[in-house]
């Protein structure tokens, strides 16, 4: 290319302007850059002699016509496609169903083995389990950070700003860097780089 690769126009630009769908201000722009960029005058002359070459062709009929067999495909394809909700709710139903209708036979069945209270020793014993290691995380966590006061404290550093100008100076900061990454990153809504 002649010039650095943001000035040109992508192919999309060529396409619409030889459609004649291009907004007028940018056609205007286009046109403008055609008389001055041989390259980009060279691509649109290429891309037009093959929408010329693309438009003698000869309408051929079609072997086997399958609009009709796609269009209905599509629409079965619509009217079947579940939603997770529909789903989900039909197989927690379902779930519903399955215990309802067994649960007499198992509460039967573990009646007559277990007392309730066997029934819910080992909930039990998850309790104390859950507790102990409740308490061992909790000291171990008082632990550490013990050790951290006693042997890592940061070094005093006497700062030659303190409080609010400090802080504006880091919000500022932090203002110019967003803002810079938002204009490194922005990218125009037609897909041109704006000049």
């Amino acid at each position: 290319m002649s010039e650095d690769r943001k000035h040109h126009h992508d192919e999309w630009s060529l396409q619409e302007y030889l459609d004649g769908v291009l907004a007028d201000e940018n056609r205007e722009r286009l046109e403008l850059h055609l008389a001055q960029c041989d390259d980009c005058a060279a691509d649109f002359a290429s891309l037009k002699f093959l929408y010329s070459a693309m438009e003698r062709l000869p309408d051929e009929p079609l072997a086997n016509d399958i609009s009709a067999r796609v269009i209905r495909a599509l629409a079965l394809k619509e009217d079947r496609k579940p939603t997770l909700y529909l789903v989900i709710t039909a197989q927690l139903a379902a779930a519903i169903i399955v215990i309802a209708a067994i649960w007499p036979r198992i509460s039967l069945e573990l009646g007559s083995k277990y007392s309730l209270v066997q029934l819910l020793e080992p909930l039990r014993k998850f309790a104390d389990l859950s507790t102990q290691g409740i308490l061992f995380m909790r000291e171990f966590l008082s632990w550490i950070h013990t050790q951290w006061i006693a042997t890592l404290s940061m070094p005093a550093i006497d700062w030659p700003i303190t409080g609010f100008p400090l802080a504006l100076a880091v919000g500022g900061m932090t203002l110019l860097w967003l803002v810079g990454n938002g204009l490194l990153h922005r990218q125009p809504a037609n897909g041109q780089i704006q000049h």
